[in-house]
């Protein structure tokens, strides 16, 4: 759970100082104007409502200034919300203190992220109708949930911000601004649709904590609000503190501030204050508005040592785990702990050198919290490339012994062609291979970031056919020229038969050409006895390996 520190200002033309407030459960009053919804209490619920009802048939423009403090770990948040019922009814825990309330309608700002709930993992507004807490139900969540900030996923950043919320029954549209910024709209008659026809309902604030807790209150009119640039500092550093109080029945007229290390001011802006020792500091903040209406504020600063943070990680290519290596240092204690936030689909990882692989090319911010042994903790951000692989591709083709290869790179990648004993870097060429044969290439794309994809490419090469028949041969058994074998280049088949003088033949061979294996006639009469020297009769077909077929009839002499 988060922490929610809510403190709204409501205007509107109906209200005044003296409109009379309803508080239920642990919702108490703390002075005229202020209301405190829960304590830091684990399951409590409280809500404020006023006890006049207001018209949906007219228009209303609601303007609030929140202040969600600066505590990322508490919990849970608080609604605005239009009910007829009652002015005592609430809820504990994540549903805000509105959970369950049907008929009704509640602009709901979340700080805690409820997965059973369909929450995001960013501080969150939303529309929700009939007491439905739960973003998956389509029947409740009637818009949202969005972002609060467009570019910032946390608003308990101790800043403070504006909220408005208007309703215009003529065009049936509910929108809500934060900061300024159309951040969500609805469109539908919620008279008709919500609450059965009848347009008069109560208004109010609700809120609640369940595992974790937080103090959550609303001020209205008169906003006391001590403002510090740092909850956490080392001693000896200085803080800022700043004034963003303001009162909508009158200016701020009076300061007075106990700045919690002795020094007491009654500057509208203390400005820089230096704590030269270790502890907790409250800054309480006294304001008196020009209606002579007062009010307290308080906000704790801890002065301890703290760790600077830092890492370091090198871009990756897809695929590639990227690896963070922890550069932290501190002067007092020790680093304990080290929590990452990868920045993809709420990846996260402990220790001092996580490796994470990401799923998709991209630039992803990663945020490093390191906490020391006094609990000091420092953050440091910054952002690792996953960048996108390239793709080979090719096309290759041959005319006899000439290959051709192209790729087509775009004008930030390189390539090289990786032969046996050959490597090519242009894009497009052509290689002369000495013989027919199964070759191949291996394709090596490389872009701007350095990453590379790898193709095999697995082709095959046939030159021309060729023959040549000799017309002596010497079966003597030397190993030289002992057999009539006619030299054939490309050819996958052949027929060759052998006659003597009288028309005998003595030879005779049909079938394919197996590369390395010797065939053509020994010089025997069908591999019987020798045959004797002279003049032999043979016919050969060959068949090329493109289909084609040769004939030849001729002579060759037998010499031993």
């Amino acid at each position: 759970m988060k922490q929610t520190f809510f403190v709204l200002l409501m205007t509107l033309s109906s209200l005044s100082a003296s409109a009379q407030y309803v508080v239920n459960g642990s919702a108490t009053q703390l002075s005229c104007n202020c209301y405190r919804l829960t304590q830091a209490v684990n399951n409590q619920s409280g809500s404020v409502w006023n006890e006049n009802m207001i018209n949906l048939t007219d228009s209303f423009d609601y303007t609030f200034d929140v202040f969600l403090g600066n505590n990322d770990f508490g919990a849970d948040g608080i609604a605005f919300v239009l009910q007829p019922i009652s002015t005592s009814i609430g809820s504990t825990g994540g549903g805000l203190g509105y959970d369950g309330i049907a008929p009704s309608l509640a602009v709901e700002i979340d700080t805690y992220q409820n997965g059973n709930l369909g929450d995001p993992s960013y501080d969150h507004i939303a529309v929700m109708a009939n007491g439905i807490t739960d973003h998956s139900d389509l029947a409740g969540n009637l818009a949202g949930p969005v972002s609060a900030l467009p570019d910032d996923i946390n608003i308990e950043d101790g800043q403070d911000h504006l909220i408005r919320v208007a309703w215009d029954p003529l065009t049936l549209t509910f929108q809500i601004w934060f900061d300024g910024i159309l951040r969500l709209e609805y469109q539908g008659n919620i008279v008709e649709d919500v609450f059965g026809g009848d347009p008069l309902v109560f208004w109010g604030f609700t809120g609640s904590t369940g595992g974790l807790d937080n103090e959550q209150r609303f001020c209205l009119a008169i906003i006391p609000r001590v403002e510090v640039t740092a909850s956490l500092i080392c001693a000896g550093d200085s803080v800022q503190v700043i004034d963003s109080s303001y009162s909508a029945l009158g200016s701020i007229v009076e300061w007075t501030w106990d700045l919690g290390n002795g020094q007491i001011s009654n500057a509208e802006n203390p400005g820089f204050v230096t704590y030269s020792e270790g502890g907790d500091y409250y800054i309480v903040q006294s304001i008196v508005d020009a209606a002579g209406c007062d009010a307290t504020d308080s906000t704790l600063l801890t002065v301890i040592p703290g760790p600077v943070a830092q890492f370091n990680v090198e871009d990756v290519c897809e695929g590639v785990p990227a690896v963070f290596i922890d550069a932290s240092t501190t002067e007092a204690g020790d680093i304990v702990s080290w929590d990452w936030e990868l920045g993809a689909y709420a990846a996260t990882a402990e220790g001092a050198t996580p490796v994470h692989e990401y799923p998709e090319p991209g630039t992803f911010e990663v945020l490093l919290t390191v906490t020391t042994t006094d609990g000091c903790s420092g953050q440091f951000s910054s952002t690792v490339n996953v960048n996108t692989l390239p793709t080979s591709y090719l096309d290759q083709g041959s005319d006899g012994l000439l290959a051709s290869f192209i790729t087509w790179p775009n004008s930030t990648e390189t390539v090289q062609w990786i032969f046996a004993d050959t490597i090519v870097s242009d894009p497009e060429f052509q290689l002369m291979f000495p013989d027919s044969g199964t070759y191949e290439v291996m394709l090596v794309t490389t872009n701007a970031a350095g990453c590379t994809d790898t193709l095999i490419h697995t082709f095959f090469i046939e030159g021309y056919p060729e023959f040549e028949v000799p017309n002596v041969f010497t079966p003597n058994g030397d190993l030289v020229n002992d057999r009539f074998e006619p030299f054939t280049y490309a050819v996958s088949e052949a027929g060759m038969k052998v006659f003597n003088r009288w028309g005998r033949e003595v030879y005779a061979f049909e079938g394919p050409l197996q590369p390395g294996v010797p065939w053509g006639w020994d010089g025997t009469v069908n591999g019987g006895p020798q045959a004797a020297d002279g003049t032999y009769y043979f016919t050969l077909e060959l068949l090329a390996g493109d289909g084609v077929r040769f004939r030849e009839r001729g002579t060759v002499t037998l010499i031993r």
